[in-house]
């Protein structure tokens, strides 16, 4: 019995695609850390303007990986593995590599020509510690031989929390060459946090009751800013939605979304027609435990965010962070149904409505899950953060770009949530 021989054309072709597969194989890098931790060659997180500090970021293998990780600084990548600062201030530093973010360093940078009196934060909870540092001119800690006063009190040391909310007033002395100097005053804030609400509409361009929750949202907005909206669009075979988000599957069938329009208050609490606005500014604004914090900034067609979250109670284990890109002032016809009715906001406005504003639109998961990732149970009155980047696709507005964020339960119900235009940072609310 012969063997049939593999023609000539098939065997080439055979080859060429083994050594294809092969060389992507060998240029896909493997990922095998969970973690990346940076560290520097700074003693202290105090530096003078124009001093170059170096970076190392190892990986829990203990494996450094300077040569292929990115490192950022304010959320804007710098090449190589040193930096020096131009500018006066706080300055924070991450590293990235294979999708894993490291920790974030913080750095206070001072000029070097005068004594530097520095407030370690804007805002602090109550019974949260701020601590007050004065920087002499050559940049050295100096704060044990100076005196600090809050509110014209002078206090033991240079660390101060309070269990009253409100605006404090901050100043240092010291001692220069027998005479005594009075620092700037700088003012902090001890705060309560407010709850923002997550408002989720699901939604599509060819749902002709759809407007209605749209125009009640509006409602809500017209009443509070404490609230984080999501539009989360879904296509029809018959009716395309360019904005169609391809997960809206996954979400629905966690969050019992049977049919559009839905909507859903912190994720899982229905909120049925007719959308009263009560049921959302019943919570909207009230005092709460928890705050969330997000900064951002595009580079090119990479976007890098940080979140920070506190809680007077902590973070304890099942928390989740959600992170969402979404896009405003998106122009697509909508069916509308309400044409012929009376008393609507979108009577006589045609079906479809012609040129209809898409705002709030879910965009990007920037978390590795739609429904969160795990956060790692955190102290009290301690800040936990956590660095993420995408690329942004070239047909996204950036100037239409926001972010919202959410602690949610293991259940997936929103705790708090946070609101910010890329390249802002918004601050503990």
């Amino acid at each position: 019995m012969k063997t049939k021989k593999m023609p000539k054309l098939l065997f080439a072709l055979s080859f060429i695609l083994l050594l294809s597969c092969s060389k992507k194989e060998e240029n896909t890098p493997i990922i095998n850390i969970a973690s990346l931790t940076l560290s520097t060659d700074s003693p202290d997180d105090i530096l003078v303007i124009g001093e170059a500090i170096n970076f190392t970021v190892t990986g829990d293998d203990g494996v450094e990986y300077n040569d292929v990780a990115t490192f950022y600084v304010d959320l804007a990548p710098i090449s190589g593995t040193s930096h020096a600062f131009t500018t006066e201030g706080s300055h924070d530093v991450y590293a990235s590599y294979g999708g894993v973010n490291s920790n974030t360093v913080t750095f206070n940078v001072v000029n070097g020509t005068e004594s530097t009196f520095i407030v370690e934060e804007e805002k602090v909870l109550r019974e949260q510690e701020n601590s007050f540092t004065l920087i002499d001119v050559e940049g050295n800690d100096v704060s044990t031989t100076a005196s600090f006063f809050v509110n014209g009190t002078a206090i033991s040391n240079n660390v101060f929390s309070s269990s009253t909310t409100g605006i404090f007033e901050v100043y240092a002395t010291y001692d220069l060459a027998g005479t005594t100097v009075t620092t700037e005053t700088k003012s902090f804030e001890v705060y309560i946090p407010k709850r923002k609400v997550v408002l989720e509409d699901y939604t599509g361009t060819w749902c002709g009751y759809c407007p209605a929750v749209a125009a009640a949202i509006e409602d809500v907005h017209e009443v509070t800013n404490d609230i984080a909206i999501v539009a989360i669009h879904e296509t029809s075979f018959s009716y395309p939605d360019p904005m169609h988000f391809d997960q809206v599957q996954d979400l629905k069938d966690a969050f019992g979304v049977d049919g559009l329009p839905a909507a859903r208050i912190n994720r899982t609490a229905t909120w049925l027609e007719p959308y009263a606005t009560g049921e959302v500014t019943s919570m909207a604004g009230q005092d709460t435990d928890t705050a969330i914090a997000i900064s951002s900034q595009v580079e090119g067609q990479n976007l890098s965010v940080e979140v920070k979250i506190i809680s007077e109670q902590g973070i304890p284990s099942g928390k989740k962070l959600v992170v969402y890109l979404l896009e405003s002032g998106i122009i697509h016809d909508q069916v509308n149904y309400y044409n012929t009715v009376p008393g609507s906001p979108f009577y006589g406005l045609g079906n479809p409505i012609p040129d209809f504003v898409h705002n709030e639109t879910l965009r990007l998961s920037l978390s590795s899950s739609i429904f969160g990732d795990s956060v790692s149970e955190t102290a009290a009155l301690t800040e936990y953060s956590k660095s993420l980047s995408v690329a942004i696709p070239s047909d996204y507005v950036v100037a239409n770009l926001s972010l919202v964020a959410m602690l949610v339960n293991d259940d997936n119900s929103a705790i708090n949530a946070q609101f910010a235009h890329v390249n802002e940072a918004k601050n503990y609310e």
